[in-house]
């Protein structure tokens, strides 16, 4: 595979790269490892850095690990029977995995839309009165009036 590198330094002065600052990082990845059963190692040693309020995108061939990788950022593989995690994730400092966080409230701040429609292992009605349920609505009437 063939790898390309911009040299800054040949576009400087660009009105593009004089606007161009340091970005802070919002989600910091430490030595991830994830593991679906006890033999199956998906992620192997993940570091990564993704600065805030810029674009990022995971590009790469099917199975490749984009997927499960970005389900580790808002603690989806918690739904996953037998998966391990190990390793650090932190959003802008705190520990994703830490036992206090609020993983609705994660969820809320760390939202995804994949190319496939991914439900949780739930039923049809639990994955579509989800949205609701995290939102505080928990009337039978309302969310079956909905579903």
């Amino acid at each position: 595979m063939q790898t390309h590198a911009i040299d800054i330094e040949s576009i400087k002065g660009h009105p593009a790269t004089d606007t161009v600052i340091p970005a802070e990082n919002s989600l910091h990845v430490e030595g991830l490892n994830l593991f679906y059963d006890q033999t199956s190692q998906v992620l192997f040693d993940i570091h990564l850095k993704i600065p805030k309020r810029r674009v990022t995108a995971f590009i790469g061939p099917s199975g490749c690990g984009k997927s499960s990788l970005l389900r580790c950022f808002n603690r989806m593989n918690d739904l996953v029977d037998g998966c391990r995690i190990e390793g650090q994730l932190r959003l802008e400092g705190d520990d994703v995995y830490a036992s206090n966080v609020d993983v609705a409230g994660l969820r809320r701040r760390i939202g995804m839309v994949f190319q496939k429609p991914n439900p949780f292992p739930k039923s049809i009605y639990e994955n579509v009165a989800y949205g609701l349920r995290i939102q505080g609505i928990n009337k039978k009437r309302v969310l079956d009036e909905v579903v």
